[in-house]
């Protein structure tokens, strides 16, 4: 039993319950804390690690000038700073005989900076311009210019191949495309955000006759260093950042609160004084109590000695009377001499030489025994 509230005291005791505390703020502030270090990791995965892929249709528009062109946005998602890119144009077109017939033709490509109704206006064509308007109206921060030809097809092989398929066709009839793929640029990089473009202006230098199903740009990302071990090994780069940023707000954490307990808690216990009142109204703070100020004069040290003594007075003066009584009782004529002239330890002597004991069992001090001793020698000699 005795043991049971033992352990219940040391637990209810304030160390205890301040270590409690202490310790349900440290693991709530730990989990917080590990949450804004995973939502920081992630937000860090999205600003950091580009897309291996950026692939945005283009739409071509025709007769509005020499040859067809359109504008690709590359708003979202944008291509990231510092970063190696490789440009690419794919056309899906047909193997008709004007396609066939054409040979090769240039591709330009245009990196442009521009805002973001032009180029959207501009890619849906909603708004038709000029493609020479249209650059020297932005501001142009990359440039290339490729050749491109239809893949040749023997006539032999290709009137075989038809034969040999007729039943396939007939039967799962599809439109007979060519796909087209133009390496536009290679490991073109963004240093400043200023120099990141807004639009791709891509312009088909075939002429108007050209034929094309559809067309898209692509980016591909070529990853090296952090970014490639990012991208290939997310989760294990996830845990190992969120880690990281954890370790690092918690070391934080305790640093601050070692600093804000250095800075809140008092240097000593002497800050919370008891403060008395002397007889006069005067307030004196405990602080003072022990040390007296040397300086403060002799008054100082006497209402100090008074408060100090205040009880041993109010002792002697209730044991006053029944000394007085004891000293009065004492028989003048009976007295011997002592061989002492004085007072020996705390005996007091009359005139007569008889001594009685002063003060045996209180609680005088030297001031008081001295105060009594002449009494009794005053009642002696009356």
């Amino acid at each position: 039993m005795e043991t049971l509230e033992e352990t219940a005291r040391v637990i209810t005791s304030k160390p205890a319950q301040r270590a409690a505390v202490n310790v349900a703020l440290l693991v709530s502030s730990a989990v917080t804390l590990f949450g804004l270090a995973s939502l920081a990791t992630a937000l860090f995965f999205q600003n950091f690690v580009p897309d291996q892929f950026i692939t945005t249709p283009l739409y071509l528009q025709y007769q509005s000038g020499t040859n067809p062109y359109g504008v690709a946005p590359l708003t979202y998602p944008s291509p990231k700073l510092q970063q190696d890119y490789d440009i690419s144009l794919s056309l899906s077109m047909p193997r008709s005989p004007p396609n066939t017939e054409r040979g090769n033709f240039m591709v330009s490509l245009y990196l442009v900076k521009d805002s973001v109704n032009d180029y959207k206006s501009d890619s849906n064509g909603r708004k038709t311009l000029d493609d020479r308007h249209y650059l020297e109206a932005k501001k142009v921060l990359f440039k290339a210019r490729r050749s491109a030809l239809m893949p040749y097809e023997d006539p032999i092989l290709s009137v075989a191949k038809r034969v040999l398929f007729m039943g396939y066709y007939l039967l799962l009839p599809r439109s007979q495309a060519r796909s087209l793929t133009v390496e536009l640029a290679e490991r073109v990089s963004f240093d400043k955000s200023a120099l990141q473009p807004t639009a791709a202006f891509i312009e088909i230098e075939a002429g108007q006759d050209i034929q094309i199903y559809s067309a898209s740009l692509t980016l591909t990302a070529q990853l090296r260093g952090l970014r490639w071990l990012m991208f290939h090994y997310r989760l294990i780069t996830y845990m190992t950042f969120t880690f990281l940023f954890w370790v690092c707000e918690v070391l934080f954490m305790c640093l601050a609160w070692a600093i804000w307990s250095a800075t809140t808690t008092p240097q000593d216990g002497r800050n919370m004084g008891i403060t008395f009142r002397d007889g006069e109204g005067d307030d004196i703070d405990d602080e003072h109590d022990d040390h007296p100020d040397r300086t403060a004069g002799p008054v100082a040290h006497a209402r100090y000695a008074r408060i100090q003594r205040e009880p041993e007075i109010k002792k002697e003066e209730e044991d006053e009377e029944p000394q007085r009584r004891l000293i009065y009782n004492i028989p003048m004529g009976e007295a011997e001499a002592d061989d002492e002239d004085g007072f020996d330890d705390g005996n007091i002597v009359d005139g007569s030489g008889s001594r009685g004991d002063s003060g045996i069992g209180t609680s005088y001090k030297e001031e008081g025994s001295e105060s009594l001793r002449r009494r009794a020698s005053r009642d002696a000699l009356e």
